[in-house]
C-alpha cells in the first residue's frame, strides 16, 4: 500500500535536486509496485472478476450456453490454490476435478442438462467449497501481505457467488417450477444462476426472478446469510490481522 512516507521524499532530504528527487520518487514506486505484484490472489480475482464481465459472450441464440463457460468456472479455484496453496492442495483439487470429469463422461455422458439435475452436481458444489476452505485457512494462517489478504477476502465472495449459482442451477433443473420469471416458472441457465446469485449475496434484490419452491427458498436465505456473514466478520478479520513481517520489524525498533 501507498503509505504518507512514499510521498515525503522531499521533506526527508530538503537538499534532493529535482533528478534525485525524480530518482527517489520512481525507486519508492517501483517498492510499490512490487509489493502490488507479490499480491498471490490478484490473478484469482481478476480472473473471477473476468468472468463474471464476459459470460455473456459464452451466450449463444436462442439463449443456449456455451459448454465452456462452466468448465472455465471450475478451473478458477486451482488458479486461487495453485497461487496461495501448496501443490499438495492443489493435487487434491486436480485430483478431485479429474473424477468430476470421468464421473460426468461415464455417468451422463457429458450432457450437460443431466449433470446439472444429478446428485453428481454436489460433487462440483463439494469442489467448490473445499477450494474456498483451502483459500481461506491459507489467508488467515499464512504469511500474507494484508492487501493479499483483502484481496483474497474478495475473490472468496466472488467464489461463494459462484458456488451458491451451482446451487441454484441445480434446485432448478430438478424442477423449474421452484423459480419464476415475470410469475412464469423458470428453468435457470448458467447466466441466471450467476446472475441471480449475485443479486440475493449482495441482498441487492431485483425481485425480477423470485424462489418459490422451499428449496429455493431456503437457498436463497442461507446465501444471503452468507453474504453477510462474509461481509462483516471474514472481511474485517482479513483487515485486522498484521502484516507479514511487522512483529519483525517492531522488535528492531
Amino acid at each position: 500500500m501507498v503509505t504518507d512516507d512514499d510521498f515525503s521524499v522531499g521533506e526527508q532530504h530538503p537538499d534532493t535536486g529535482p533528478r534525485e528527487m525524480y530518482a527517489l520518487i520512481s525507486m519508492r514506486m517501483y517498492k510499490v509496485s512490487l509489493r502490488w505484484i507479490r499480491n498471490r490472489t490478484t490473478p484469482l480475482l481478476l480472473s473471477l472478476i473476468a468472468l463474471f464481465a464476459v459470460h455473456p459472450f459464452f451466450v449463444k441464440g436462442g439463449g443456449i450456453e456455451s459448454p465452456l463457460f462452466p468448465l472455465l468456472l471450475d478451473i478458477v479455484p486451482l488458479l486461487g490454490i495453485l497461487c496461495v496453496g501448496s501443490w499438495r492442495q492443489g493435487l487434491v483439487l486436480v485430483v478431485w476435478a479429474l473424477a468430476l470429469v470421468v464421473a460426468a463422461g461415464v455417468l451422463h455422458d457429458f450432457n450437460e442438462s443431466a449433470i446439472v439435475r444429478s446428485q453428481l452436481m454436489f460433487g462440483f458444489i463439494g469442489y467448490y467449497a473445499t477450494a474456498i476452505a483451502m483459500l481461506g485457512f491459507q489467508l488467515t494462517h499464512g504469511k500474507s501481505l494484508l492487501d493479499d489478504r483483502v484481496i483474497g477476502g474478495l475473490a472468496i465472495y466472488l467464489l461463494t457467488v459462484v458456488l451458491y449459482a451451482m446451487l441454484h442451477h441445480h434446485i432448478s433443473a430438478v424442477n423449474p417450477d421452484n423459480y419464476t420469471f415475470n410469475n412464469a416458472p423458470l428453468a435457470l441457465r448458467w447466466n441466471d444462476s450467476l446472475y441471480f446469485s449475485t443479486v440475493i449475496m449482495t441482498t441487492v434484490g431485483f425481485g425480477d426472478i423470485v424462489p418459490i419452491g422451499p428449496w429455493a427458498r431456503a437457498a436463497a436465505m442461507l446465501e444471503a446469510f452468507t453474504g453477510v456473514i462474509l461481509l462483516v466478520l471474514f472481511i474485517g478479520r482479513l483487515a485486522a490481522l498484521p502484516r507479514s513481517g511487522s512483529t519483525q520489524s517492531s522488535g528492531h525498533h
